[in-house]
């Protein structure tokens, strides 16, 4: 007997030793590795949800804290799937993604929800060599055209929206699908994946704390719409570096109830630029503070570094924004505070003002091109002006004429308009510091 147990496990020593990983469904895989075609995942048009799910079971349950979820080289179709935790090592897997990620085909079930989400994990890091390809692009962008009204559905396009933070009301109004969402995770990162064509948000931070995106690579049509590149929500303490973005909307987007938000060496364009807000759409919203932009590089956007609120929003605040050591290379409006912000001309509230306070911001060392003649608009709100705002090293060219620049509804410093000498005042509403 004792013979006989010899050769099997002579094999399985040299296999291991080879670098080669043998899986026990039943006892889990061998060095902490679950690949998902060993839990039934082939490269096909069929759903793998099933088997992707199965492996992360499988890795979730380990309690070694050494799990590896494992999708390897080729190209898998699935459908909308949570991978959701906590996990029994009280950690989550690692997650390697080398191959290409779509979703599937006939079927199956995609309209309506998030494609990819992990949630109530911590301790997660979502890397690889792979592609999340959502196959959305210019064409999937026409149906989602109509994003006016919360809660409102369209046929058999959802849309939701979400107040207060809370996943069945967020401010965000979006139709069908987001690639990836981080919903409810700590002190986690996805690092050097690539990501394209989203139906939706390509990569969302929702509810989480102390997480980071690095190394990314995120692109789609400049003609497709709501394709923000990273968005963050109701999170805090969140890291976005070193990424190449260019969509049909925001690189970064900053929504309500973050803070402690910083955003370094991004290359965006094309797209809408990077973005705080749009804020005010809902009752309840939680506030903005503590958000760094700094050492990133925008290119041939229709906007640059930009703060965006709702006409006639409810009361909210967005405070302590520095943008610093930016570079712009064509961009249509390169410094930007819109508090009358209303894409599609579709707002039933579009007299009166904005209620969301603005205050202590900066833009510093902010130099390049501009594509049009206004480089600089602080279009603030009559009721809510901007206060504490703050121009130092600003150095922008509009071809061969001076670039222009417009303030309204700006408190605080007198001499606003003389911090940026290499502007023309065209148009100064600037406060006294003790306007109400």
């Amino acid at each position: 007997m004792a013979t006989v147990l010899k050769v099997p496990l002579i094999l399985y020593l040299l296999a291991v030793l080879g670098g080669r990983h043998v899986y026990c469904k039943s006892n889990g895989a061998a060095a902490g590795l679950y690949d998902v075609t060993e839990y039934g995942a082939s490269q096909s048009s069929k759903d793998n949800k099933d088997a992707f799910l199965a492996a992360w079971r499988a890795a979730c349950s380990s309690t070694t804290g050494n799990a590896t979820l494992l999708i390897p080289e080729g190209t898998f179709a699935v459908g909308a799937v949570e991978f959701s935790g906590p996990c029994k090592s009280g950690g989550a897997p690692v997650v390697v993604i080398d191959g290409v990620l779509r979703p599937c085909t006939g079927g199956c079930h995609l309209l309506d929800d998030d494609w990819i989400t992990f949630s109530a994990l911590s301790n997660l890091l979502i890397t690889g060599a792979g592609t999340l390809d959502g196959q959305g692009g210019a064409q999937t962008s026409k149906a989602k055209a109509t994003v006016m009204t919360p809660a409102a559905n369209y046929g058999s396009i959802k849309f939701v929206s979400f107040p207060s933070c809370v996943r069945d009301g967020e401010v965000i109004l979006r139709a069908i699908v987001q690639t990836l969402e981080l919903d409810g995770v700590t002190n986690s990162t996805v690092r050097g994946l690539r990501f394209v064509d989203s139906r939706g948000f390509h990569v969302s931070f929702h509810r989480s704390s102390s997480v980071a995106a690095e190394g990314l690579r995120i692109h789609a049509p400049a003609s497709s719409r709501n394709t923000d590149g990273i968005h963050v929500g109701c999170s805090s303490h969140v890291r976005i570096t070193d990424s190449v973005i260019g969509t049909g909307d925001d690189c970064v987007s900053v929504g309500p109830g973050s803070s402690d938000v910083v955003v370094t060496g991004i290359v965006c364009g094309p797209g809408h630029g990077i973005s705080v807000g749009s804020l005010g759409r809902e009752e309840g919203e939680e506030d903005v503070r503590g958000l760094v932009i700094r050492n990133c590089t925008v290119r041939g956007t229709t906007n640059g570094l930009r703060i965006k609120t709702w006409p006639g929003s409810p009361p909210g605040r967005a405070t302590n924004i520095t943008f610093e050591d930016i570079i712009m290379a064509d961009v249509s409006n390169p410094i930007l505070i819109d508090q009358q912000y209303c894409p599609h001309g579709r707002c039933s509230d579009v007299d009166k003002p904005s209620r969301v306070q603005i205050s202590d911001v900066t833009f510093r060392r902010i130099e390049g091109t501009s594509s049009s003649k206004v480089a600089v608009q602080l279009r603030c709100s009559e009721e809510q002006p901007c206060s504490g705002v703050r121009l130092d090293g600003i150095n922008l060219r509009c071809g061969d004429q001076p670039c222009h620049a417009q303030f309204a509804n700006v408190r605080g410093t007198p001499g606003l308009e003389a911090q940026v000498p290499s502007l023309w005042v065209q148009e100064a509403h600037v406060l006294p510091s003790d306007a109400e």
